[in-house]
């Protein structure tokens, strides 16, 4: 079992929880955040590292549409850098890649779904797998591919559904929370049950592609919901602009029947939980 390890965005969403976890296992931890510098530019060298965790990539969808290029160049040629360096390295890899099956043919998806692109982001991490697989294919590279399809949780982005929707129904001057468009549903995965994943995969040595979900779907408006509870705003209207996205994908859910069994891994926190846990987060920052 790898005991140095590397992670590329340790400061992000995904790596703040991992490294600390990491680290309490008793993992040497290497970590790589945007003040080390590009990553698709900048000399990567780490003697002793067996492992890399690959975290670092632009994420948001709409930004990929507006500036495509810093995601082609951070989530594929960042992506050609560590994989490069991997291989002088001898070290086995795990990519954070994402949902990447288009408008699903059926649900759950699994992992032999095909792939498909719906906006740059999504090309950029597709890419950024098939560099992986060629370099597993010609390099014997120890490769480990994991798709997670909606992370949510405490220090996420303020700019996804799920903040965004905190921040409004904890905010008094909002008086109505407005969402784009209230049905399209999505498979919700708590960080904390993500980084357990990622664990698994170390401790089992397992190599793949896996999807990382909870397996079933939620709402925009079932998510406002629990939300509403959550926060004690019961009152508050919550409002749809209806503004359909182009390309949007109505309903996904993961099969995680890979995962479950061959990583021993099944996700523990409920949405509801999970919810609840980050609404009393951003009240008790709120009273500080």
């Amino acid at each position: 079992m790898p005991h140095e390890i590397l992670i590329t965005g340790a400061t992000g969403f995904v790596g703040r929880h991992l490294v600390p976890i990491l680290e309490q296992k008793g993992y040497t931890v290497r970590g790589l955040s945007r003040k080390d510098g590009d990553l698709a530019s900048m000399a990567l060298d780490f003697p002793g590292v067996e492992h890399v965790f690959h975290l670092a990539g632009r994420t948001f969808v709409p930004e990929s549409w507006t500036t495509p290029k810093p995601f082609y160049e951070l989530n594929v040629i960042g992506t050609l850098n560590i994989l490069e360096f991997c291989k002088r390295q001898r070290a086995s890899i795990t990519i954070v890649s994402s949902y990447v099956y288009g408008i699903p043919e059926r649900l759950p998806i699994r992992e032999d779904h095909v792939v498909k692109a719906l906006n740059p982001y999504g090309q950029s991490k597709i890419m950024a797998e098939e560099l992986a697989q060629f370099y597993r294919c010609h390099s014997g590279l120890p490769l480990s591919i994991v798709r997670p399809f909606n992370l949510y949780g405490s220090g996420q982005d303020s700019r996804f559904l799920i903040p965004t929707l905190i921040r409004q129904f904890l905010d008094p001057a909002v008086v109505e929370v407005q969402v784009a468009d209230l049905r399209p549903r999505r498979d919700y995965l708590h960080v904390e049950d993500f980084v357990q994943m990622l664990v698994r995969i170390l401790e089992t040595g397992r190599h793949g592609v896996f999807n990382a979900g909870f397996g079933t779907s939620a709402s925009v408006e079932e998510i406002a919901r629990m939300v509403r509870i959550a926060s004690g705003h019961t009152t508050k209207p919550l409002v749809s602009r209806n503004e359909e996205r182009n390309h949007e994908v109505m309903d996904v859910v993961a099969d995680i029947t890979k995962a479950r069994e061959e990583l021993h891994w099944a996700p523990q926190i409920s949405l509801e939980q999970g919810i609840g846990h980050m609404v009393r987060s951003s009240q008790r920052e709120l009273q500080t």
